[in-house]
């Protein structure tokens, strides 16, 4: 069974995000910021990682450095509500293990295409 973990600092959206994840038939878990992420990553070990880009505490890249020392190797979808231009886009593909994102706000199926694209 594929895992997915979200990581997301607003509360309705990670267990929306969450629910609708698990109803997929998926392993869910949640994270409430990249400290806390980091902290189960190893004991649930997820396939793919919704990351949510504009957090407090940790920053993007610091997440993507730290997991790069971990064990664990998840595809990233990062969840941003920033737009990106294509120089944007690259940089951001180069920065890790990210192999797409979605804008917020977002469609649900647009987001499920998202996760199952990368399983």
């Amino acid at each position: 069974m594929t895992k997915v973990m979200v990581v997301d600092d607003e509360p309705d959206l990670r267990e929306m995000v969450g629910i609708l994840i698990s109803k997929e038939g998926f392993e869910t878990d949640l994270a409430k910021d990249g400290s806390d992420f980091l902290e189960k990553i190893d004991s649930f070990n997820p396939d793919i990682v919704t990351l949510d880009v504009m957090m407090p505490g940790l920053t993007t890249s610091e997440i993507l450095k730290k997991l790069k020392e971990k064990k664990s190797n998840p595809k990233i979808i990062l969840l941003t509500v920033v737009r990106y231009s294509e120089e944007e886009k690259r940089k951001i593909f180069e920065m890790g293990n990210i192999v797409d994102y979605v804008t917020k706000p977002f469609e649900l199926d647009d987001f499920m295409d998202a996760v199952k694209k990368h399983m």
